[in-house]
């Protein structure tokens, strides 16, 4: 350990040297043809409006986060196109699939973070509010060439409320209920932002507290957790000179969840409280007319605990009778389990255009992270024992007793050097090529590469292909901690794990007429040495896994978007993907991966009469759950209204899940509406 210290001292130098001359250009000043044009920064590194890019991207505005009613993050992502929930993970976690592939394949930023993981090597998405963001950008497909490892199936960019040039402020008060009289809940968003002389400021915060629920009475598990956030983010600005603009902001959420669980041996109490500090500080440097550099430096630092012992305080008991003894043994077990990740990072980044046909990128990432892993249980057990024939009660031996189930510490770090070439052939034809080199004290080195083309036929149709390799290197949790404690399974670690690699093909066409705008794009993925999770025991309580390098896994489908714009403010709208997976050692197909989604959503806005509204139904085809046991699909349909009564004022209301289907089986842990019923709710909109 010593020795991978002192080797990336060495390397931090280098990365420090190599940031003088380069910069972060995420928030790079638009040049006058973006102007109103949406814009996205992801795909690229660098602001390039939608229609420009050669890439499959969404971007998720604060006004459709608005009008879907969603909570958090996970809820936002339950409607985006090709993005699956992931029904695998315990804890109740809300996690993310994108083309079939596994959620820790998908890279989820903050304002360009990475979000550090926690229990099982996963992101809760259930942890960031939606009150925060200010908009989403979801690039498909592979980016590491950019972003390294875990840039797979794709990236997720949060991001949150940023200082404007006007003094602005809103307030946002909602609740709801499912139709069982469960799951209530109530929120509420804040925020401000504008500019003082030099200064800009964004400021929100969140809360949020919603009751637990239980439609599956069989047990006393409960469904979904009582659950509660606080969460808040400040974003400042500070122009130095007209050439220099400093940067700095902090994001913090905390969670936590409270419920019960089922087990063996006895039904037990849970408590998980979870806290995520990042920050962030840099500057943005004009080196030129046409030339941008940025620097900035983050830390993120995220603990995660859970608490679980006998229900109520009251133990777990046993009786036995023996040659006329009855013996009773009462057992109270508690188990602590805690997760903390801690990681810094600079990043540094240049951007400029040469000769008007070339804008280049160059940037540099060095990352440490520090986590450690921590279970264990304790358990007292009391014995009494009761001579039938005679009435006598002794008490027998007390004992206490402590067993460490894991105490894993390690320190990693990561440097990792990019460069991309957007360069435009013709008026018709444009590439963008880029590579990027990681090396990691764990694993070794990754050589990613990326190339991607548009062609403009005419000012109706485009057409466009990538090619992009990517990679994942295996978690902490998968390498050394695994989960010998788990109501579903029993999963080992495995030391010996090599990283995922992949190989993205995707081709695609958009077109646009009048009112009319689609998209169509045909994508295949190949991952080698894909971690899945093994089976290696079927006769213990649970089964037993142990995560595994497959030789090789396919995931590949067809994508198709369009809009129609009606008359009197109607559009209609559809977003469907067909999937494809393969487990090419077995032949089975991946888990969780469903043949289709489909989500079609007629909407309707009058401003002049302050009214808007929505239809949206969501449809997810059929998907194994295990490697026998197959999901059939479901369909839910959500609803949203709003009204502005007054200036500044608004008015709305929802319901999720409005037939209210019961969606567990392919649902999973990940919550929404499919588990609780039908969800009722309603609220107020202020602005200032």
């Amino acid at each position: 350990m010593a020795f991978l210290k002192k080797r990336h001292g060495n390397l931090l130098s280098v990365a420090a040297a190599i940031g003088c001359v380069t910069g972060y250009a995420q928030a790079a000043e638009l040049s006058p043809e973006y102007q109103g044009e949406e814009v996205i920064v992801t795909a690229t590194r660098t602001p390039n409006t939608v229609s420009r890019l050669p890439m499959a991207v969404e971007v998720i505005t604060r006004a459709q986060i608005e009008e879907s009613g969603a909570l958090n993050l996970s809820d936002v992502l339950a409607e985006a196109h090709d993005v699956n929930a992931e029904a695998s993970t315990n804890g109740r976690l809300g996690v993310a699939m994108m083309r079939g592939l596994d959620s820790r394949m998908t890279l989820v930023l903050v304002d360009g973070i990475r979000l550090t993981s926690g229990f099982q090597g996963y992101v809760d998405l259930h942890e960031i509010p939606s009150g925060i963001i200010e908009r989403i950008e979801i690039v498909r497909g592979a980016g590491s060439a950019l972003y390294g490892s875990d840039a797979v199936g794709g990236v997720v960019n949060v991001i949150t409320r940023k200082p404007r040039r006007e003094p602005q402020a809103g307030l946002t008060l909602s609740g709801g209920e499912s139709r069982y009289a469960q799951v209530g809940t109530v929120q509420t968003d804040g925020w401000v932002s504008g500019t003082t002389g030099k200064l800009g400021y964004g400021v929100a915060g969140s809360w949020y507290d919603r009751d637990r629920y239980d439609r599956d009475t069989r047990d006393l598990t409960t469904d979904g957790d009582d659950r509660r956030t606080a969460s808040g983010s400040v974003a400042l600005t500070y122009a130095l000179t007209p050439d220099v603009k400093l940067t700095s902001g902090t994001i913090y959420a905390w969670n936590r969840l409270d419920g019960i669980r089922a087990q063996t041996s006895g039904n037990f109490g849970r408590v998980v409280d979870s806290d995520r500090l990042m920050a962030y500080a840099g500057a943005e440097i004009r080196t030129g007319t046409t030339s941008n550099l940025s620097l900035r430096v983050s830390k993120s630092t995220y603990d995660w605990s859970s608490e679980m012992d006998n229900l109520g305080g009251l133990p777990y008991v046993t009786t036995a009778v023996t040659s006329g003894i009855k013996t009773t043994t009462a057992t109270n077990t508690k188990t602590l389990t805690k997760v903390s990740q801690d990681a810094t990072q600079f990043d540094a980044q240049w951007t400029g255009t040469i000769s008007g046909t070339n804008r280049l990128t160059a940037g540099v990432e060095y990352r440490t992270e520090e986590r450690d892993d921590y279970s264990k249980t304790l358990t007292r057990k009391v014995v009494t024992k009761n001579n039938i024939s005679t009435g006598v009660i002794t008490s027998g031996p007390t004992t206490t007793s402590t067993t460490d189930l894991s105490n894993i510490s390690h320190d990693s770090g990561n440097l990792g050097l990019f460069a991309q070439d957007e360069f435009r052939v013709s008026e018709q034809l444009s590439f963008i090529a880029g590579v990027r080199f990681d090396d990691h004290s764990d694993f070794g080195s990754e050589v990613s590469p990326k190339i991607a083309s548009v062609l403009r036929i005419d000012e109706h149709l485009k057409l466009r292909a990538s090619y992009g390799e990517g990679f994942r290197a295996p978690s902490l949790y998968e390498l050394y901690t695994g989960s010998v404690q788990s109501k579903k399974s029993i999963i080992l670690a495995n030391p010996d794990l090599d990283a995922e690699t992949s190989r993205s093909f995707e081709l695609g066409a958009d077109f646009v007429s009048g009112a009319f705008e689609s998209g169509i794009t045909g994508f295949r993925t190949g991952v080698k040495n894909m971690i899945l999770q093994a089976l290696v025991d079927a006769t213990t309580t649970p089964a037993t896994y142990r995560f595994e390098n497959v030789s090789e896994a396919m995931t590949r489908g067809i994508e198709f978007r369009g809009s129609f714009k009606l008359q009197h403010g109607w559009m209609l709208a559809d977003q469907v993907s067909f999937l494809d997976t393969r487990n090419e050692t077995t032949g089975s197909k991946l888990l969780f991966a469903p043949a289709f989604t489909n989500m079609v959503k007629l909407s309707y806005a009058n401003p002049g009469k302050g009214l808007k509204g929505n239809i949206r139904v969501i449809s997810t085809g059929s998907q194994y759950i295990s490697a026998s046991e197959k999901a059939g699909g479901y369909t839910l349909v959500n609803c949203f209204v709003s009204k502005t009564v007054s200036k500044g004022t608004e008015l709305f209301a929802g319901a999720d899940n409005l037939f209210n289907h019961d969606t567990s089986a392919a649902y999973g842990n990940n919550e929404g509406a499919g588990m609780t019923g039908t969800y009722f709710y309603g609220g107020l909109n202020y602005r200032l």
